[in-house]
């Protein structure tokens, strides 16, 4: 995701800074085995230093380390993500290529586009799982909306004038988590879309719209600053960093999960060297300094082995696609 923009961020790449010059630069360690011997390549479908570029940054050094062979971090943003996933689906599937992938980019992007880039089931394989960018719902400190049960009755209540929702994009996660709740909730509200979770947090912070649906971490520090007050968070579970803020299930709202990150490679990858890959980038995410530095990111890290990611990342392509389907949103490109 574009959005996990906070002050632990730029923690997080000061620390980096020359951490990522060697993960780029390093020379290759002997292999006693055929994979890998040379560098492989991880492929961000975003800007650097945006919040995917600064989490696969994290998780380099490490995996470099386990696979004996240098890591490098290739960005190639645009269109939801789905420019540098197309140029990863169109690179040999021998384990050098890997994808930073997202809800955005392969669950939903692929179905809301009249004309699909790529296959997202077909075209790629989940190697293994980062974790999940929590979506918070969030209004202004002077919104007259203390719960999230008063939000719900005022859009219930709000006739021809429909409560406004602002979200980071068109066909984004943040807007097809809108719509699902509009559908699950069966409430009305106008979407609002900003260009990126940056300006959609200026128009919360400037109280352009009565609610908006943004990643945790881009908004916790308003929150934390008693700028923003957040009614609801999209998640599995509460939060150890906001334990008294609800999620949306057990309020009645089925909707568990905002969205996913997660590290993804060309179909037809080898299962040896997928059995590789993943054990490498497991081993990483369950150092405890990389445990800390995702909560400080208010990421939920997520372990799972390689089958059962991969059936995870069908089943979130067909739950999304429920909802864009019901939504009927279609984009251009």
């Amino acid at each position: 995701m574009t959005s996990l923009i906070s002050k632990q961020r730029r923690t997080v790449l000061r620390t980096l800074a020359a951490g990522t010059a060697s993960t780029i630069f390093a020379p290759a360690f002997a292999q006693s085995g055929p994979f890998p011997n040379k560098p492989i390549k991880i492929i961000v479908p975003w800007a650097a230093g945006g919040g995917g570029d600064v989490v696969v940054r994290m998780f380099a050094p490490g995996m470099q380390q386990r696979l004996g062979q240098p890591v490098v971090v290739e960005n190639r943003p645009g269109a939801i993500g789905t420019i540098g996933s197309l140029v990863a689906a169109r690179s040999p599937a021998d384990g050098y290529t890997l994808l930073y992938g997202s809800a955005d980019s392969h669950s939903i992007a692929p179905q809301v586009f009249k004309q699909a880039p790529y296959d997202a089931k077909k075209d790629f394989v989940a190697v293994a799982p980062i974790g999940f960018p929590p979506i918070a719902l969030v209004v202004h400190a002077s919104s007259p909306l203390k719960t999230f049960e008063q939000f719900l009755k005022a859009a219930r209540d709000s006739g021809d004038k429909p409560l406004t929702y602002g979200s980071w994009g068109q066909g984004g996660s943040g807007h097809i988590t809108g719509e699902a709740l509009k559908q699950v909730a069966k409430i009305n509200m106008l979407h609002v879309p900003y260009n990126g979770t940056a300006p959609l947090l200026q128009a919360s912070l400037a109280n352009q719209v009565d609610v908006s649906v943004n990643t945790l971490p881009t908004v916790e520090p308003h929150i934390r600053a008693g700028q923003l007050r957040v009614l609801a968070i999209v998640a599995k579970q509460r939060l150890p960093q906001f334990p008294e803020v609800p999620i949306l299930k057990e309020i009645g709202i089925s909707i568990e999960i905002g969205g996913w990150i997660g590290f993804l490679a060309p179909a037809g990858v080898p299962a040896d060297v997928l059995a590789k890959l993943h054990a490498a980038i497991d081993g990483t995410a369950r150092e405890p300094a990389l445990a800390e530095q995702m909560r400080q990111m208010t990421l939920v890290p997520d372990y799972q082995d390689q089958r059962s990611y991969q059936a995870f990342y069908l089943s979130e392509y067909d739950r999304w696609g429920q909802y864009i389907r019901n939504a009927k949103i279609s984009l251009s490109q």
